[in-house]
């Protein structure tokens, strides 16, 4: 299930029990970047954004483009267990001519069991390219 909140904040749910944990039964710290990027997909998806087309336009400006993960911070505060229903909350911290920074959390209810912060850098020919118009202001770039 995916919901909005609002600020610009998006988040999803679902049941950890789709990726398996250690023997434990806590949930691997490798797996949260999973959870992660499903969840900074899922902030475009959430922000209205039609990925097809968006892309097919970023496409146009900028042939063979790709956001790649540039730095993530990650503190781990507390462990998933099979079965948690977890949130995942992304919202934009910063948007620059080539990257975006946006923060994220891992919750099971109340409390927060991840926090992290990653820059994403959008390249084309392995090379750090200006986030062409559409992106930018699907993202609303210019209000951050």
């Amino acid at each position: 299930m995916a919901f909005q909140r609002p600020s610009e904040i998006r988040s999803f749910l679902f049941c950890c029990d789709i990726v398996k944990p250690v023997f434990s039964g806590i949930v691997y710290h490798a797996n949260y970047l999973r959870f992660m990027e499903r969840g900074r997909t899922n902030h475009l998806r959430l922000m209205g954004a039609d990925q097809h087309t968006l892309f097919a336009e970023a496409q146009e400006e900028t042939p063979g483009f790709a956001f790649v993960v540039r730095s993530m911070q990650i503190d781990y505060l507390k462990p998933a267990r099979m079965d948690d229903v977890l949130e995942i909350v992304t919202w934009p911290i910063a948007v620059k001519g080539a990257s975006i920074t946006l923060a994220q959390e891992v919750r099971r209810g109340d409390n927060v069991l991840v926090k992290a912060q990653v820059r994403v850098a959008f390249i084309s020919e392995g090379r750090a390219q200006p986030i062409p118009k559409s992106l930018r202001l699907l993202m609303k770039a210019d209000l951050i």
